[in-house]
């Protein structure tokens, strides 16, 4: 999907974008082929084939794109990015400020899921944080992400960010999370299931008061509500992708479109 996106390119919008495929210049790589697109001066589409070309050197640099695309369609960035994405979670104490903390950071990277602990281990989340490109959260933008950064003040979130919670909106899908999950065939195992942020805070309280297995049924929760956002990801992203640009012939070819 990156290499189909125009979007990113100085005065090109999603009317102009949608142009361009109907031309059949369906990637960046059709687009410098031409020699001709129509509704393009010569000189403005030899500047926007610089442009092109310089986004072409830069389809490892996350941030670059981040930058020149509105947080809605981040998403974009999900297929490229995917094996340097992380997906977030977080748990409070509940309470307002100033006594809002967080008690566990969950991240996952498609393989290997890591918990951050308050009392253990939650000092290192924010250097595991900065080595990734794309931050997937349910949420984070009015939750997740300012209690962290009031929690960390130095920490530093990837630039490229999709919140699910408006993406899923976006595509008919409103609600909660665990709401949301049900339609794509997600269950939760027995021991978590129908828990909800506030028996979070209760189970953190219960393991301050010394049980143990309180804590371990928090981290399950947890575990949940991180990992199954990896398969919402992954079907909003094909569910965004055929949206915007559905299956089938293309308007016109590459050739037609360079042709005077």
């Amino acid at each position: 999907m990156l290499k189909r996106t125009f979007i990113h390119l100085p005065g090109v919008g999603p009317r102009r974008e949608t142009h361009f495929w109907r031309q059949g210049l369906a990637t960046w790589e059709d687009f410098l082929a031409a020699q001709r697109v129509q509704g393009l001066s010569r000189d403005r589409l030899e500047w926007l084939k610089g442009e092109l070309a310089g986004s072409l050197d830069r389809t490892q640099d996350a941030a670059y794109f981040a930058a020149r695309l509105q947080a809605g369609e981040h998403w974009r960035l999900f297929r490229q990015f995917r094996p340097r994405t992380a997906y977030l979670d977080i748990e409070t104490t509940g309470k307002v400020w100033p006594g809002l903390q967080v008690t566990v950071a969950g991240l996952y990277d498609g393989q290997k899921m890591r918990q951050f602990v308050q009392g253990f281990n939650l000092q290192e989340f924010p250097q595991v944080l900065s080595e990734f490109d794309l931050l997937v959260t349910f949420n984070g933008t009015q939750f997740d992400l300012p209690v962290l950064r009031a929690y960390f003040p130095e920490l530093k979130v990837p630039t490229a960010h999709v919140d699910l919670r408006f993406l899923m909106a976006r595509l008919g899908f409103k609600g909660g999370l665990k709401k949301i999950e049900p339609r794509f065939g997600i269950r939760r195992p027995k021991a978590v299931n129908g828990m909800d942020g506030y028996m979070a805070v209760l189970l953190w309280q219960r393991y301050q008061r010394g049980d143990k297995g309180a804590l371990d049924l928090l981290l399950s929760y947890n575990k949940e509500d991180v990992v199954n956002l990896e398969v919402l990801m992954d079907a909003a992203f094909r569910m965004s992708r055929e949206q915007l640009c559905p299956a089938g012939p293309r308007a016109s070819s590459p050739l037609a479109a360079a042709q005077p």
